[in-house]
């Protein structure tokens, strides 16, 4: 049976005030809100085409929006890819981050998917569930069509409000990602509670944008009394993505799903 986490149990873990203050929310919706918060795209015939390593920009259903492919050194279309899809945090682009992050892409063998949200910063953290999830479905499925995914090693990760789109979308749908990374989060908002998601959780102890005490240290201990694994890790540092965590996330993401 799946764990159930409630909206009640996630809020009573940390008072109104410091939440507030914070400028977060905590908790799980008791029921599903939104129906298009579902990952629904599904791989055809594995492409045979060999694509390049590196940094490719897909086009996604004539979208307006970016789209950008990390394919690793090494890719062959023979055999199926992990592939971790990633969302930024609000106003810096996701093209912004790939320089950084191929290298951990090359070395564990993991293609990267980083599909830009409609605005300034993801729907969710707007309100709920809306739009960008119809256009993650749409970059997965270009995926599945450009590269050869395996399906059954698809997760999710992002950095500060991608940090807290990825928890939601990862509880969401944890039967689509059974691995969840999350760089710095502030909340989360689940529309429903699907599979059994593992996580890796990072966030510095300097950090002034989303604190870490209202944030990860409340988030990761509900997610444990929930059942969920997490590998949770502080580093000395600011509200930013550690580039040797990012490194060790991707490793553990690189990881043999256990069955």
């Amino acid at each position: 049976m799946t764990p159930r986490l409630t909206r009640r149990r996630f809020c009573s873990a940390v008072g109104a005030g410091v939440a507030a203050a914070a400028g977060c929310r905590l908790g799980l919706t008791e029921a599903p809100a939104a129906p298009n918060a579902r990952i629904t795209a599904v791989p055809g015939i594995p492409p045979t085409t060999q694509v390049a390593a590196g940094i490719h920009s897909i086009v996604v259903g004539g979208d307006i929006r970016d789209c950008w492919l990390v394919v690793p050194t090494g890719y062959d279309p023979s055999r199926a890819w992990p592939m971790a899809v990633f969302f930024r945090g609000a106003v810096t682009p996701a093209r912004n981050y790939m320089d950084s992050f191929q290298p951990a892409a090359d070395e564990f063998g993991m293609i990267l998917l980083a599909p830009e949200a409609r605005g300034r910063t993801w729907d969710l953290i707007l309100g709920q569930f809306g739009p960008d999830v119809s256009f993650i479905n749409a970059a997965i499925q270009e995926a599945y069509r450009t590269v050869h995914v395996d399906r059954n090693r698809v997760y999710c990760s992002g950095f500060s409000d991608g940090a807290s789109y990825s928890l939601s979308l990862g509880l969401t749908n944890g039967d689509v990602f059974p691995r969840v990374a999350a760089y710095s989060p502030g909340f989360i908002q689940a529309a429903g509670l699907h599979g059994h998601p593992e996580f890796f959780i990072t966030h510095g102890t300097q950090d002034v944008v989303l604190p870490i005490e209202a944030t990860s240290r409340q988030i990761v201990p509900e997610l444990r009394l929930g059942g969920y694994d997490v590998d949770y890790r502080e580093f000395d540092g600011p509200h930013a993505v550690s580039l040797s965590l990012f490194r060790s996330s991707i490793e553990w993401m690189a990881r043999t799903t256990p069955a």
